[in-house]
């Protein structure tokens, strides 16, 4: 299975938005009288509890549903709804991929972007630079295996520019939030009381995800079996601040077991060993299951049977 660093990856799997939930205080009954309120049925309490037990548990659409919408619900996004709301329009465009006007709607797309980033609040403009981003980076792919060199690199640097515009946006807005410091808390040390007080927080998380994205536009960029050995890669791992946000956010939230495995994957990448035992022992405080090399989580396969992290088995045999 190869490596693909997709940019919503890291909090698509339901298991970190249970535990995230969990993380609130909530008891199991208060868990399930939430889902009730959404949908009267309920579910059963022992697929909920396998959920969020089993990191390699799949659930099936209508629970899919349920856990997305409370989720949504207790964590709204701190961006403005119309600015998610083009996020949803580009998302559904470019899932239709018979649709004849395809490409011009994207040309279109970042025309309109490319005027309106300018105004509006602070989330708002960062928002916008961050869907432009994204869609520069979706065409990554397409010009690598065309192999237009000229516009692979400028579509890279265009996702770059606006990744960069984003966060420097987003730290800038985190500065003044008035409670800024509860980001670098874990959930469960925060009340609700004090939550409902205070706007939506650019947390560590979000702050990781723009990261992510960026280290994204370097990997996407690259043909699989040139991916990891990369000058252009290793420089920029060396040079960023991915390993360290990526430490920061599981702090805060250490049930992130795709973030914990990437940094596992980039450190052995990179040959550090303290930071390979850093992450793996983040992997097993995110589930034990994780301390066997063999297992294999939802959606990846198992540490053991990955190239990528074959300096970090070795070290980790030690």
């Amino acid at each position: 299975m190869g490596f693909y660093f997709y940019k919503n990856y890291a909090m698509s799997n339901l298991y970190s938005k249970i535990h995230r939930l969990k993380a609130q205080g909530w008891t199991w009954d208060y868990f399930l009288q939430q889902i009730d309120l959404i949908y009267p049925a309920g579910i059963d309490e022992k697929t909920l509890y396998a959920l969020y037990r089993q990191p390699h548990r799949k659930a099936n659409s209508h629970i899919s549903k349920i856990i997305l919408t409370l989720h949504e619900q207790c964590f709204p996004s701190p961006f403005p709804a119309d600015t998610q709301a083009l996020l949803a329009i580009y998302n559904r465009l470019i899932a239709c991929k018979q649709h004849s006007g395809h490409r011009q709607d994207i040309d279109d797309f970042l025309l309109f972007l490319a005027h309106d980033l300018h105004f509006g609040s602070r989330l708002r403009r960062a928002r916008l630079n961050w869907l432009k981003a994204d869609i520069h980076l979706d065409q990554l792919p397409l010009h690598r295996n065309n192999g237009q060199g000229a516009e692979l690199e400028n579509q890279q640097q265009l996702a770059l520019h606006h990744y960069q515009n984003c966060y420097s946006l987003l730290i800038e807005q985190q500065s003044l939030e008035p409670s800024a410091q509860l980001s670098d808390q874990a959930p469960q040390q925060i009340s609700q009381q004090v939550l409902q007080q205070q706007p939506c927080l650019i947390d560590q998380f979000t702050l990781y995800k723009v990261q992510q994205n960026m280290l994204a536009c370097h990997l996407n960029g690259l043909h699989a079996n040139l991916r990891y050995q990369h000058p252009a890669l290793l420089d920029y791992l060396k040079n960023s601040d991915f390993i360290s946000a990526s430490k920061r956010v599981l702090r805060t939230e250490p049930y992130q077991w795709i973030i914990a495995r990437n940094g596992l994957r980039f450190s052995s990448i990179m040959k550090n060993s303290a930071d390979c035992t850093v992450f793996f022992q983040a992997l097993v405080t995110a589930n034990k299951a994780f301390s066997d090399l063999d297992y294999a989580p939802l959606g990846a396969p198992a540490i053991s049977k990955s190239t990528e992290f074959f300096w970090a088995t070795q070290q980790l045999a030690k």
